[in-house]
């Protein structure tokens, strides 16, 4: 009998545990939680999400082809009792207390509640996010359970995986599946890429079943080449394959190293944009690919990395810590930065609740059903001792109380934001000054250079975005007579339109002020194009952004940079700066200002009076 040290892939497994893989759910789960809670800290953290795909594909494929090997059949009852156990009792807590706490901490978070979640729990969520125009990659008004999109094609995944095993076994070429198993990935990855559109919103590519299943199929994928390779290897010794058995032995856990390096430069490095989503996430997928084969065969020294024990705990109850990190992370969000929290301190209350919530989730409602069933939850028998009775006790009255709270809050939740209300107010105030200011239509003013003193109202147009919108009374009160034309939703790219379109109506004025940097990149050709449009004869005040989303960060040194190279006749107001000095003035979603508030137009006032002092 040879060495089991030199036996390639003989895959050390207790309780059907393969070894190693906790630590690498552990790595990918702290990249996750890093990228949804503070994107600067980790730009590329969602590929996370892509090594857990590839390691959920390895192990119901796994899981699927040892039951048949074994006689047992597929089992298709077990199989789908086995994942609503593990999935579903960790919801029976999650959905109801989150709700409750909402309800007392910030209302806001419940708009929509009750469709996030029926489609969370019937598996649909992402397929709803994307039929609904729910972004994942804004973190405006973002839905309290978005991140269960993941979990939702997961269970897409758990549901078909079994006929797709019935299927490919009835293929006699043993090598036949494996290409029509990464003919899919390749198919996942080529869909997204031809679908992505730069620029446009890509959570139509990143949730769809379609375009993001290439780790699953690969994963899937290593679990059928496995048992082929030990099977033929056992029949051909001294063929090819006995050779790069031998070779995969030495060569495998540096492979997985290096993948392991890759993954982290990635996961630093390249951000949302056509890097990612046309190469980048398959390209990741295939890192954990090689991750996972060069770090579960026996002897190979990465086991010794991955069992490091932090991170195999992580790696273990990853689930609940994935589930409860993102509603938690929005409900420290909404009571602390009143106080003037940073971030990292925000990040570790989240951290430390999470770790709570999930292992309070993990011993009174998910272990007792995986062990005994869902009447393991209300069972006071009093067979597993003292102890069993107080935990069911707990569990009852918790679920007593948190369903009755719960419920009240889904029943009674808004249906629109405190934000979405003030803009709609505002917006149907400038409607009706509209419909009611004499603008002199018939017979425009024609522009006249700046004076280079303060103007007032009747000297300036403002178009902007929703910021602006919630801003539009401070305006008004400090510069009466102004023309604001604000509204949620624009971008800089309409910029030209809306300024056209001021110009048509006789309505374009000596001060120009532009604040659409808050929905997407700004570059330097649009302001170009902007500046062009406006003409030399006016002035340009430039709005910068202030958002937690990762554009904004480029968008205002692009913004920054411009007004420097332009300043005889552009304006730059830092808003950014203006209003991160007073964060409480902000609503919930840390975007837009109160309606009564007047930082955005002192914040202008300020920069016009600095911009006119320094002698432009």
């Amino acid at each position: 009998m040879r060495d089991k040290k030199r036996e390639w892939l003989v895959i050390v497994a207790t309780r059907r545990h393969f070894v190693g893989l906790d630590g690498l759910k552990g790595i990918a789960l702290i990249a996750i939680v890093l990228y949804h809670c503070d994107e600067g800290a980790l730009h590329g953290g969602f590929f996370g999400v892509d090594v857990f795909f590839t390691i959920s594909g390895f192990l119901i494929f796994s899981s699927l082809l040892n039951h048949i090997d074994s006689g047992r059949g597929l089992g298709l009852g077990e199989y789908y009792l086995k994942r609503f156990r593990r999935i579903y009792p960790a919801f029976f807590m999650l959905i109801p207390m989150t709700t409750t706490l909402a309800w007392f901490v910030n209302k806001d978070m419940l708009v929509g509640i009750r469709d996030q979640i029926m489609t969370a729990l019937l598996g649909c969520y992402n397929w709803y996010a994307i039929s609904s125009g729910a972004s994942y990659f804004s973190q405006m008004n973002p839905d309290m359970f978005r991140h269960l999109w993941f979990m939702s094609l997961l269970m897409q995944f758990y549901l078909i995986a079994p006929f797709v095993v019935l299927l490919l076994r009835r293929i006699i070429s043993r090598w036949v599946p494996v290409a029509i198993l990464a003919a899919l990935a390749v198919g996942s990855a080529v869909s997204m890429g031809l679908q992505y559109q730069p620029g446009a919103d890509p959570t139509r590519v990143y949730f769809g079943t379609d375009t993001h299943a290439m780790g699953l199929w690969l994963g899937a994928m290593l679990a059928w080449m496995l048992p082929i390779m030990r099977r033929e290897r056992g029949k051909n010794i001294g063929s090819w394959m006995e050779r790069f058995h031998t070779a995969w032995n030495r060569i495998g856990p540096v492979a997985a190293f290096v993948s392991l390096l890759a993954l982290l430069w990635m996961m630093r490095h390249v951000s949302q944009g056509p890097v990612a989503f046309r190469g980048g996430i398959f390209v990741a997928s295939l890192l954990a690919l090689v991750l996972i084969a060069g770090s579960i065969p026996f002897g190979s020294w990465m086991q010794d990395l991955l069992v490091f024990k932090p991170l195999a705990f992580i790696g273990h109850h990853s689930y609940g810590i994935y589930l409860w990190h993102w509603p938690l992370w929005l409900l420290v969000k909404a009571m602390f930065p009143q106080w003037g929290m940073r971030v990292d301190r925000m990040l570790l209350i989240t951290v430390v609740l999470t770790i709570l919530f999930a292992m309070l989730s993990w011993k009174l409602f998910e272990r007792p059903v995986m062990r005994g069933g869902f009447g393991a939850l209300v069972d006071i028998s009093g067979k597993d001792g003292t102890r069993g009775i107080v935990r069911s006790f707990i569990t009852i009255v918790m679920l007593i109380a948190l369903c009755g709270t719960g419920d009240y809050a889904v029943i009674h939740a808004p249906v629109s934001t405190s934000v979405e209300q003030t803009l709609a107010s505002n917006a149907r105030m400038l409607l009706e000054q509209g419909r009611h200011a004499d603008w002199n239509r018939a017979r425009p003013p024609a522009p006249r250079k700046p004076m280079h003193k303060m103007p007032d109202g009747s000297q300036m147009t403002a178009i902007g975005d929703s910021v602006m919108l919630a801003s539009s009374k401070g305006l008004q009160d400090m510069f009466p007579n102004i023309i604001v034309d604000a509204e949620v939703s624009r971008a800089m790219t309409m910029a030209q339109g809306l300024i056209d379109q001021q110009k048509s109506q006789g309505n374009l004025r000596p001060w120009v002020l532009v604040g659409l940097a808050t929905n997407t990149v700004v570059t330097e050709d649009q302001l170009d194009a902007l500046h062009d449009d406006i003409g030399p004869d006016r002035v340009l005040v430039l709005i910068n952004a202030h958002a937690p989303v990762s554009w904004v960060p480029g968008t205002n040194d692009v913004l920054r940079n411009y007004a420097k190279a332009h300043s005889n006749n552009v304006v730059l107001v830092d808003w950014d700066k203006a209003i991160s000095a007073h964060a409480d003035e902000l609503a919930g979603d840390g975007i837009h200002p109160g309606m009564a508030n007047t930082i955005y137009a002192q914040a202008v006032k300020d920069s016009i009076s600095d911009w006119i002092k320094q002698g432009h």
